[in-house]
């Protein structure tokens, strides 16, 4: 399977921030001359405006105008469904169906063969036989955040692989029963080692209280607190924090850095940086 689009079309966007900053449609409508019923037929992908009310759009919501007009154009990231490799480390990905479609990630340590899966959402037969084409040994499931489009298939992946399980202990009411599994609470600045790969997490909260990305050189988990092109929803001072969590502890990364998100296509740092419109550089 294969990304063709992005995660969130350009209504997406401008519905997300629009709850995002807690306006209604009608208020939405009234900074920038498009009706409400355009808002509307906006956020349900039948309208898209031209490129001065998208620019209207961009400065009512805190957008950014430019690159919310290449969102409507139709930017996607260059490498979108390339697995990385590289002397140290390999990612590959499956897309799994769990209600809809999300990510599941596999990092090989190439001097021990060790490895980690990030979020297992659901189908653990993917997932397990990820690992298996990859030869990889199992030591941990890094888990970005909470929600069951990401965490459907712990239980077996665990029982099948005996696998460290990390999670930030603000997500646990998300887990149910499942947060007995977490072996390692994260949270900022929390680190361990896949193999001889130093893996570093950072607290990215907003889409969940407990929301964590894991990095190491080339290489940055974003879960669901960064897509290409957009980011996982939020409301109210969530969605500032959000905003500002990924701004200072993701997108300070180097900009070759390869962004492998909960959903939709990877893409990296300086992709991000340009063409993101949540994000201004």
């Amino acid at each position: 399977m294969a990304y063709e689009t992005l995660e969130d079309f350009f209504g997406d966007i401008v519905g997300k921030a629009r709850r995002g900053l807690g306006l209604s449609e009608s208020s939405l409508a009234d900074a920038t001359g498009l009706s409400a019923g355009d808002i509307g037929l906006i956020e349900s992908y039948e309208l898209t405006p031209d490129e001065s009310e998208i620019l209207a759009l961009a400065g009512a919501l805190q957008l950014d105008g430019k690159k919310l007009v290449g969102i409507a154009r139709g930017w996607v990231p260059a490498h979108g469904n390339s697995p990385h490799d590289d002397v140290r480390l390999s990612v590959e990905r499956t897309i799994l169906d769990a209600g809809m479609e999300v990510n599941a990630y596999a990092l090989k340590c190439k001097t021990t063969g060790e490895g980690a899966i990030v979020d297992a959402g659901g189908q653990a037969e993917r997932i397990l036989a990820l690992v298996d084409g990859m030869g990889l040994a199992l030591t941990h499931v890094l888990l970005t955040h909470g929600h069951g489009d990401h965490v459907g298939a712990l239980a077996e992946v665990v029982a099948k692989t005996g696998a460290r399980v990390c999670c930030c202990e603000r997500d646990f009411g998300l887990l149910g029963n499942l947060k007995g599994l977490v072996t390692d609470p994260v949270d900022d600045g929390w680190r361990t080692n896949v193999g001889s790969v130093a893996i570093d997490a950072v607290s990215l909260p907003g889409h969940t209280a407990g929301g964590v990305g894991y990095g190491t050189d080339g290489v940055f988990f974003s879960g669901d607190a960064l897509f290409a092109g957009s980011m996982g929803g939020a409301t109210g001072p969530a969605y500032a924090g959000q905003i500002r969590a990924v701004t200072e502890k993701a997108l300070s990364r180097d900009e070759k850095t390869r962004v492998f998100p909960g959903h939709g296509p990877i893409t990296s740092i300086g992709e991000e940086l340009a063409n993101n419109p949540f994000f201004t550089r």
